[in-house]
């Protein structure tokens, strides 16, 4: 099986999804992470996808397993997940 391609559109809708249900402002998100406030606004908007340290900040802030929290990059056209086999 070829692995399909993320979609890293998602990365927008994935980081303000968690940022709301954190309750966050962006501010008090910049403290916690040590990422900028206008990187995470370019997060917010999609104009920058950010990089796997961005990604492992966020995810510890968010208290959630990364690869939970970015499984939405994998979704197909059709709605469904693409699952990996595990071993």
């Amino acid at each position: 099986m070829t692995v399909p391609d993320p979609d890293l559109t998602q990365l927008r809708l994935i980081f303000n999804r968690y940022r709301h249900e954190s309750g966050l402002t962006y501010e008090r998100l910049a403290e916690a992470s040590g990422i900028s406030r206008q990187t995470l606004l370019n997060l917010a908007s999609g104009k920058y996808h950010g990089d796997l340290g961005t990604w492992l900040r966020l995810s510890r802030v968010f208290n959630i397993d990364m690869d939970e929290m970015l499984a939405g990059v994998w979704n197909t056209p059709n709605g469904t997940t693409v699952r990996q086999r595990s071993g």
